[in-house]
This record gives C-alpha cells, sequence and structure tokens, in this order.
C-alpha cells in the first residue's frame, strides 16, 4: 500500500483550453462507470489521460482528482496520488493544452517531502507547514509565509518559548514522552 501525496494544483491559461479541460473532467466525474476500468473510480487520473488521448499505461497516473473549481483562465484542484505528485499527468495535460502551465504544493508526510513548483508565491506563498498533535489536545495543521511566523505560532500553542527549528525538535522529543504523546513538526516547502 503506498503512502498517499496530496497535491494542490491550479492550471492557468488560456479560457477556452482551461474550459475544455474543466468540461472534460466533470464529464469524466459524472460518469457511471470509469472511461477506463480501475480500482480509483471515475475520477482516476488514467481515466482522464485516456480521454484526452493518451494511454494511461504510458503515463504515470496513479491517483485520483477532487475538489474541482473553475473560474475564467484558472482551474483548481486537489489531487491524491501514490508516493508523489503525478507531474507526468500534469504535464501531460499541457502537452494537450500548449497554453496552460501549473503550479502546485504537494504533501507527502509519511516522507516528510514537502513540494512546490511555485517559486514566486504566485498561487501558493506558504513556505513552511506546521504539523502539531498538542499532548491531550488537539491536532493542527498550520501554514506559514515566514519561519518567524511559525515559529511564533508553536511557541504559543505551546507556551513554551520557541525561537528556532532546534526548539522545535527538543519541544517534539519532549510530547513524544509520556502517557499522553503529541508531536510537533515544522516543514519547509522545498522548490522543485
Amino acid at each position: 500500500m503506498p503512502n498517499w501525496c496530496n497535491t494542490s494544483l491550479v492550471f492557468e491559461g488560456d479560457k477556452q483550453e482551461i474550459k475544455t479541460l474543466y468540461q472534460t473532467m466533470k464529464r469524466l466525474e459524472r460518469r457511471k462507470t470509469p472511461l477506463v476500468e480501475n480500482g480509483f473510480g471515475t475520477n482516476w487520473l488514467g481515466c482522464l489521460v485516456e480521454a484526452l488521448g493518451g494511454h494511461w499505461k504510458e503515463t504515470y497516473c496513479r491517483g485520483t482528482w477532487f475538489s474541482l473549481e473553475c473560474q475564467g483562465n484558472i482551474l483548481r484542484m486537489e489531487t491524491e496520488t501514490a508516493w508523489s505528485p503525478c507531474i507526468e499527468t500534469y504535464d501531460f495535460i499541457c502537452q494537450k493544452f500548449p497554453s496552460l502551465n501549473y503550479y502546485y504544493r504537494s504533501e507527502e508526510p509519511m516522507m516528510a517531502e514537502y513540494l512546490t513548483n511555485d517559486s514566486d508565491g504566485r498561487y501558493f506563498k506558504e513556505r513552511y507547514i506546521a504539523d502539531v498533535n498538542v499532548p491531550d489536545g488537539e491536532f493542527m495543521v498550520e501554514y506559514f509565509n515566514r519561519m518567524e511566523e511559525a515559529l511564533q505560532w508553536i511557541a504559543e500553542i505551546s507556551k513554551c518559548d520557541i525561537q528556532s527549528e532546534e526548539d522545535v525538535e527538543a519541544l517534539n522529543e519532549q510530547w513524544h514522552t509520556g502517557d499522553n504523546e503529541g508531536y510537533c513538526y515544522l516543514h519547509h516547502y522545498r522548490i522543485v
């Protein structure tokens, strides 16, 4: 069983190409049976590859899309894929619709892989993510543009003096001991 990677995607480009892609995806979602038999359903990325004239066996497309939104020349969606973002599928979409570009932010917590290709912060400004489970408390995930903001937030929720990433690591070790285990991770998005 794979680790699941969640990716937020934004495609931008010619309004008509965005509309055509959106309508194709909506048609696939409404089908009673998937375009291609699979274990994921009608919104499997392989169905989209096939609908666009490709072959799912030739394109890495192990996952699904959801939360599809179209506004003008922008299409937003989320994907859940095996191990990593399905870059090959996203590139294939752009080959079929030459005016399109895409930006993404992906999270695969089990391997601590946090990636983005949005180097200018056009759609995904956040560069840090705090993943926290307060002992005997609640689970929280929060995004930050700057390290200082993340450290301040962790200090507030932990009621500890947090000035550096080393302080976060020490807090994490402290919370991992005892009967009421918690955790506190601060991850950087790597720009690829």
